[in-house]
Order: structure tokens, then sequence, then C-alpha cells
């Protein structure tokens, strides 16, 4: 699958950001533009079926551990995500699950919200640490800092949060991100590839 999501990421710049179950279908609908999709929503009982039909559809799930309702991200819950509910990779805010998750083998983002400036430079002071496989920045209206930090990372760097025009989407990929995440469902219909 990691193929595959590397394959479709450099064709399609646009991850779906899926927060609630009824844009499963949407993404699916517009899955000609979008390389893969982070999942949001769901809870225990409920996040198999999502990413079964995500994946089956062709898009590699993205996993955010910390939204999944009931799920307790210990080794325990590391080991229900890579065995039971399968997605290709799960993304985190938090270092210890990273941790965790890359000891199992998983691809796993890095999510990191740059509030200041102290955050950004703890991120670049930390990067030659990494253990993620690629790093997610929010808000994606930081563009100066994308830039900068695409370039110093030897990971991919993409980016989400106040994503709202395919304007924003095209001036952070000019800036470096290797794609846009967005639960914007209009956006989802647009190849980005056309604003080139």
């Amino acid at each position: 699958m990691k193929k595959i999501f590397e394959e479709r990421l450099k064709k399609h710049k646009l991850i779906a950001a899926v927060k609630q179950p009824k844009s499963i279908e949407q993404a699916i609908k517009y899955k000609e533009h979008i390389s893969a999709v982070i999942l949001m929503t769901g809870n225990i009982l409920t996040v198999k079926q999502y990413v079964d039909v995500l994946q089956k559809a062709g898009l590699p799930v993205i996993l955010h551990v910390e939204k999944i309702g009931g799920l307790q991200v210990d080794h325990y819950g590391i080991d229900f995500i890579q065995e039971y509910v399968k997605p290709f990779a799960i993304v985190t805010t938090k270092s210890g699950i990273i941790k965790k998750a890359k000891s199992k083998g998983m691809y796993v983002i890095q999510r990191v919200f740059l509030i200041d400036t102290e955050v950004y430079d703890q991120l670049l002071a930390g990067l030659d640490h990494l253990q993620a496989d690629m790093i997610e920045v929010m808000p994606s209206r930081i563009i100066d800092f994308l830039a900068d930090l695409s370039k110093a990372s030897h990971v991919p760097v993409i980016t989400g949060g106040l994503l709202t025009t395919p304007y924003h989407a095209k001036e952070a990929l000019e800036h470096g991100a290797a794609a846009v995440s967005t639960s914007n469902t209009e956006l989802w219909k647009m190849d980005l590839n056309d604003l080139y």
C-alpha cells in the first residue's frame, strides 16, 4: 500500500480529511482527485468498516487515532489498529504513539500545530531524530515556514487546516508541500494539477 500511496501522492496532491461518515461516499466519488483519506470519524465498532470501504475503493487510509471513539492508543490499541483495522498509516500529534507505532513497523504521519515560532524551532531542531515517515503541519496558511521546513526536512511535508480555496492549495504546493489535506468537499472535486 505504501507504493500505491506514494504513486497517488505524486499524481494527486489532495488528501481528503473525512470528519463525518457521510463524507466517505464523497471521497470515493472524487477519488480521481484524491491521493488518500485521513479518517477522523468512527469508533472501535465502526472504524474497520470505514477503512475497508475506502481501501476497497482504492484510497489509502490514514487513520487519525486520536479521533476514533473508544480507542485507547496503548500497545494493545496499536495492535488492534495494525492487525484488525489495517489502515495504510496513522496520523497523530503524540510522540509516544509515534514511537509505539514505529516499533510495530507502521507508517506514521506526525501532525504538528505551528502555534508560534518556538514550536517551529523545536520541530526544526528535532528533524534529525524524527521517527515519523511524514510531517503534517497545521494550519496550511503558514507559507514562509512551510517553504523552509520542506527544504530542511528529510521526509515529505503535507499541510492542512484553514485551507478553503484552490488558491490556498496552490500556494501551499508551490511552497514545498507534498500535498494538502482538507475536509472541504468542494475542493475534493477539483484536480489540483489544473491549477498549474
